[in-house]
């Protein structure tokens, strides 16, 4: 079978979603023909404009552990006729989200000439998946849908999202509570799939490697481990940590995962020598960090 891939942003660039979808590829690129187009190598979080108008500046091909990757992007003439539409992006959302995806179909449809199936994994703003139903309807293929769900991603803001779920011909959840929230949005129960999502980690680990790096000596540790964007948590934990302290005060907390605008204002004023914050770290210093915490 030959299988598109498609997700906003792709290693090297790090993130849960991209990590998974990569050991996707790699296992299944045994048996399967694989190709993931991307428009992001690098860590960024500006979702609109970095995928329109900022998009980056030129096309590539490149390959992750022998899986083959396009990162497109949009020419010149298509920012120009897309930027009245992405100023007003959130007012008429419905028909500058068209457009959008139209101008990004454009870019991907080389890439999904030959696919049997286009597998779409929601990362950002709605445009790529959009596009990626698109290729799908016109070369009459299955559009299957990874689309990581958070409940914050709720009301009208994400309405097209919304819309999009119930489109596909399936819907990949990753938990039991991700299945009944899609279902309660209107997709159909029979086609929703749970395949469930492991940690990616080295084949060994050495806490106590990780532990005499940092200066953690043998003190209790609660680990954070994500990218740092609030909707995950970080700054509940770090609010949390002087409760914490006040009953176990030698309580270390250690966030490790890549740094957000939002994380580099949260911990600008932190100087205790009980809370540890890395930016992203080695596959073994992660697998470490993850056996040398308590919780």
């Amino acid at each position: 079978m030959r299988i598109l891939y498609t997700l906003t942003s792709y290693p090297p660039a790090i993130g849960g979603a991209q990590l998974h979808t990569h050991r996707l590829a790699c296992e299944l690129r045994a048996r399967h023909s694989i190709q993931v187009v991307t428009q992001w190598q690098t860590q960024r979080s500006d979702w609109l404009l970095g995928t329109t108008l900022r998009a980056p500046p030129s096309a590539c091909s490149y390959e992750v552990d022998g899986v083959a990757v396009r990162a497109i992007t949009l020419t010149p003439q298509a920012r120009r006729r897309l930027a009245p539409w992405v100023v007003c992006y959130y007012a008429l959302q419905g028909p500058a989200l068209a457009r959008i995806a139209d101008a990004l179909a454009a870019e991907l449809a080389p890439w999904g000439a030959q696919a049997d199936v286009i597998h779409n994994c929601r990362i950002g703003r709605e445009g790529l998946s959009y596009a990626s139903l698109k290729l799908a309807r016109q070369r009459r293929i299955p559009f299957v849908l990874t689309p990581v769900h958070h409940r914050r991603w709720a009301g009208w803001l994400h309405r097209y999202y919304h819309r999009l779920y119930r489109m596909a011909d399936a819907v990949i959840a990753l938990t039991e509570a991700e299945r009944r929230t899609l279902v309660a949005l209107g997709v159909a129960e029979d086609r929703v799939a749970v395949t469930g999502v492991g940690p990616i980690l080295a084949d060994s680990s050495d806490p106590a490697r990780f532990r005499a790096r940092h200066g953690l000596s043998d003190d209790p540790v609660v680990l954070f481990l994500g990218q740092k964007y609030a909707y995950k948590g970080v700054g509940a934990l770090l609010t949390a940590a002087p409760k914490v302290w006040r009953r176990a005060p030698e309580t270390r907390f250690v966030f490790v995962g890549p740094r957000t605008p939002y994380s580099r204002r949260l911990f600008a004023g932190v100087a205790d020598h009980r809370i540890l914050e890395l930016d992203a770290v080695s596959l073994e210093e992660k697998t470490d960090a993850i056996a040398a915490c308590d919780i």
